[in-house]
């Protein structure tokens, strides 16, 4: 116990820089998983991964890790609030405390699950991995309560005081908010760089039959991408690189993303000859997708199908046609993602003597009968039609605005690529690598993390003293699961227990679409987030020094009100700023600020979390006469998973109604306002929060 000392004194620095740096270590081991084991397990079709397991079953390994954690918590939190403080015989190594031991063994344990995660047992698609995801990811769920929940019980149990929970809770939110911004910055740097086998996307220009080397091709393909796209940049002195004979130069890089965007801006521009005038065409190119904009007057379905037409057969042989054992044919292309069932039939009615159907990257074209002919050069440009018109886009929220799908205007670009080199007076040939990887990146960086959180988590181990002494507690011991009837019975528990899962359900439902909104709202892509990120981070930190002069001044329940009425009024413009009409670059601004100002928000109640949780456990105290800080943080954890699940739930059901696609993404931008709705309810239910501190010193 703490007895009589002074609050500068009830914990020391080193105490709280051990629980900051631990808390760096708690991100790093989750949300390498929550950020990248979805997309490792089944990424993209299409694109050169192993898929492990099918996209529509792998949501399966998370939800099953996800509703395991959330009971596990709880359980890990009682065993350690029963725990002796004092070691016993078979303690090993001999760690005094109801916390440390945990946190020792846990993080130790963790390490290995946390690695083993990525070693899926089946090198290809297998419900093998399936089971084995979902047993690595719940032993894994289960060592990290088993080191988490025990540290997060040591901050109430160090400070009694409010104001020396707020300083606890500063170090604890310092450490959350530096380890998310370590876990969202460095894996995807890290999975690239430590990928022995990563090969980037590339252009490839060869002579051809001893002609001259194609470094004046080169020149002029430049020349032509700066006066196509003059604000871009072209740095041919890092990005394009000769062979030691002169006969082979490769283009990567930024200047092969450039490339390929002005090359297809030709092949658009040709496809729409005769149709349009081409001074009255305006790119507008995204990520997911390059647009263009027509004259209002212009009939964009007949100018659809005119282009799909004359594309079919520039593309006819950009798809790979993998013949089959059975006789089929695997038509291997990203194009086919797009297809409806209505344009799947019409291309089938094209293609006689074939049965078609949609698989995983791409199409699976069986003979209808023994011995059928392969696909005639006729039968391939009719599916190329097909291909090329489900995947041009009419954009119906911008009038007169066409769209090519990424994956189209690649495939066109490619195509122009090599017509190009054909035609030239010393004809090269070009060739277009694509990316390809293998899995030790994530391997790797799953490790390094591994250890860093083990290094991490032991420091709070040896540094911090643990103060409550279970043999010199005069009561009698509660039952097993008594704990969690009490729970339900603690006024302050239950506001703060409400209050938190709405907010947290609406707020992780944000981080679901984040994606697709930096993709969709914002036309940026994965790096983008990354920018909306940085003001995020150092605004909360900024502000972590203003929270503990707030906190003097406004009791813990109005410190959260004020941060859950920040994220309501911020979210509405996720909407907002989606649907206005500016530049990209504007766009990312004002994204940025959106984010600065939201970081406010949730820096308060990462803070304020330490303290209220510390109340709650206070309260349960002057009821139950034991100190019971695991079992409550294990509830807040079981919360925090269940509102992890409803935040599944409104993204993806959000984005069902409304659309996440090109032409109608508003259930992306609707999360935004769902999540300011349900923290105006956490601001109604925070608002009932019973402040007993104050009612007990009055009634004495």
């Amino acid at each position: 116990m703490i007895g009589n000392v002074s609050v500068q004194k009830e914990f020391s620095w080193l105490e709280g820089l051990a629980i900051c740096l631990s808390m760096i270590g708690v991100q790093l081991c989750s949300e390498v998983i929550n950020q990248w084991g979805l997309y490792f397990y089944s990424p993209s079709a299409g694109v050169g991964r192993t898929i492990y397991v099918p996209v529509y079953l792998v949501g399966l390994i998370f939800i099953v890790g996800t509703i395991w954690d959330a009971f596990s918590s709880p359980v890990v939190g009682l065993i350690s609030d029963k725990t002796p403080t004092r070691p016993g015989r078979w303690r090993f190594p001999r760690i005094q405390g109801r916390r440390r031991p945990y946190i020792f063994w846990g993080g130790i344990l963790m390490c290995f699950t946390l690695t083993a995660f990525w070693y899926p047992p089946v090198n290809g698609s297998s419900l093998i991995n399936l089971v084995y995801g979902s047993v690595l990811l719940c032993a894994h769920w289960t060592l990290f309560s088993m080191a988490v929940v025990p540290l997060t019980a040591l901050g109430p149990e160090i400070a009694r005081s409010e104001r020396a929970r707020v300083a606890v809770g500063t170090w604890t939110a310092v450490g959350m908010i530096l380890g998310l911004a370590l876990a969202n910055a460095l894996p995807g740097i890290l999975i690239a760089s430590l990928d022995p086998s990563r090969v980037d996307s590339g252009i490839v220009l060869e002579s051809r039959d001893g002609g001259q080397p194609p470094a004046q091709a080169v020149e002029s393909l430049l020349r032509k991408t700066r006066d196509t796209l003059p604000d871009h940049p072209v740095q041919p002195e890092n990005e394009v690189r000769e062979s030691e004979d002169r006969r082979r130069v490769e283009i990567t890089g930024q200047t092969y993303e450039t490339v390929m965007q002005a090359v297809g801006r030709w092949s658009v521009t040709g496809l729409l000859e005769g149709l349009v005038p081409a001074a009255d065409i305006r790119f507008i190119a995204r990520r997911a997708w390059f647009g263009f904009t027509l004259p209002a007057d212009a009939d964009l379905e007949s100018i659809r199908r005119e282009m799909a037409a004359r594309a079919g057969a520039i593309i006819a042989d950009i798809p790979v046609y993998a013949p089959q054992q059975d006789g089929g044919v695997l038509v291997e292309t990203l194009l086919a993602e797009r297809l409806e069932k209505d344009t799947l039939e019409k291309a089938a009615a094209a293609l006689a003597g074939w049965e078609l159907s949609k698989v995983e990257g791409g199409l699976l074209l069986k003979p209808a009968a023994a011995g059928s002919a392969a696909l005639s050069a006729e039968q391939k440009a009719s599916l190329a039609n097909a291909l090329v018109e489900a995947n041009l886009i009419v954009i119906r929220d911008i009038p007169g605005t066409l769209a090519c799908s990424r994956a189209l205007f690649d495939a066109l670009a490619r195509a122009e690529l090599k017509r190009w080199g054909s035609a030239l007076p010393d004809p090269v040939a070009v060739t277009v690598t694509s990316e390809s990887f293998s899995a030790t990146g994530y391997r790797r960086v799953a490790l390094l993390f591994a250890l860093i959180s083990l290094v991490l988590f032991m420091i709070p181990v040896l540094v911090i003293r643990e103060r409550y002494d279970s043999e010199a507690v005069a009561s009698e011991p509660l039952p097993w699961g008594q704990g969690v009837v009490d729970a339900f019975r603690n006024g302050p528990f239950l506001s703060y227990a409400f209050a938190f899962f709405f907010f947290t359900v609406g707020f992780l439902a944000v981080q679901r679409v984040l994606p697709y909104w930096a993709e969709l709202g914002l036309d940026g892509d994965e790096s983008t987030i990354t920018v909306l990120l940085v003001p995020f981070i150092l605004t909360a930190i900024a502000f972590y020094g203003v929270i503990p002069l707030l906190a003097r001044w406004l009791h813990m329940k109005w410190m959260m009100f004020l941060a859950l009425a920040v994220i309501a009024t911020g979210m509405p413009f996720l909407y907002i700023v989606g649907k206005l009409d500016v530049s990209f670059t504007a766009r990312v601004y004002m994204g940025m600020a959106l984010f600065a100002y939201c970081g406010i928000g949730q820096a308060i109640i990462y803070v304020m979390m330490v303290p209220m949780l510390g109340d709650i456990i206070d309260y349960d105290e002057t009821l139950s006469g034991e100190r019971r800080e695991a079992l409550y943080n294990g509830l807040s954890a079981f919360i925090w998973k269940a509102s992890m699940a409803g935040s599944v739930l409104l993204a993806s059901q959000s984005m069902s109604w409304w659309g996440n696609r090109v032409e109608q993404y508003d259930g992306v931008l609707l999360v935004g306002p769902f999540a300011s709705l349900f923290a105006v309810i956490g601001m109604v239910i925070i608002s009932l929060y019973p402040k007993w501190r104050e009612r007990k010193d009055q009634a004495r």
